[in-house]
């Protein structure tokens, strides 16, 4: 019966919410109590002004794409950012990721390991990886490869209709894990495969601008 809910906190906890918002279809709005809140829409020096909007009718639902996730035991998973197959621990050798689209070999990527980010998460590890900015609007997946053997890979960008496949494969036993928003780390055995989809739900989360991304972008991204 919740109309909305509403996260203190700073991205990582408005990412451990999504469990919540997703299932229940419940709109999110984010105060940023946070180091960067790139996610959350309001300030905490604006509260009073901004509940004020938001009472009076002023804000807008915004949807956000969700990949869903699933593994060789059917359970899904969702994620607003992204998710990341990376080297676990402290293991030194290479990981080997093999990347089919829609049935068909696209690429193999050996190095630290891979992300598949969201336009929302784009702005994120994927970032910080070398990967591009996406409109937040836009339906579309980033894949960005981290430290890749042998030089650089540039990031792809995917068409959100299509069907990624991540067949994931190590050398030297190589430990390899999987998590999704920087949570539910899961241990993958060799030769895992996962398949990677656009969600049919949608995040929705509040604005009061249709510029609030790229305002993030200059304020919180950009200035740091």
């Amino acid at each position: 019966d919740c109309d909305l809910l509403c996260v203190l906190g700073g991205d990582g906890t408005l990412l451990s919410a999504l469990d919540v918002a997703i299932p229940n279809d419940i709109p999110m709005l984010g105060v940023d109590l946070g180091r960067v809140g790139f996610l959350s829409e309001v300030e905490p020096d604006d509260l009073e002004e901004d509940f004020e909007r938001l009472f009076a009718g002023a804000g807008t639902m915004e949807n956000r794409m969700i990949m869903e996730i699933e593994g060789e035991d059917a359970q899904s998973l969702f994620a607003l950012n992204e998710i990341c197959i990376m080297r676990r621990g402290r293991s030194v050798g290479i990981l080997s990721v093999e990347l089919m689209v829609n049935g068909t070999l696209l690429d193999r990527i050996s190095g630290d390991g891979l992300i598949v980010a969201t336009p929302t998460g784009s702005t994120a590890y994927s970032f910080s990886a070398g990967g591009p900015i996406l409109d937040a609007a836009a339906q579309a997946m980033v894949l960005t490869p981290v430290c890749p053997h042998g030089g650089r890979k540039a990031p792809l960008v995917l068409a959100a209709q299509r069907r990624l496949t991540i067949l994931a494969e190590s050398e030297n036993r190589t430990d390899v894990t999987a998590c999704t928003d920087s949570q539910n780390p899961c241990r993958l055995p060799p030769g895992a495969r996962i398949e990677v989809t656009v969600a049919p739900q949608k995040l929705q989360l509040v604005s009061f601008g249709s510029a609030d991304q790229f305002r993030a972008i200059e304020n919180k991204l950009m200035r740091r």
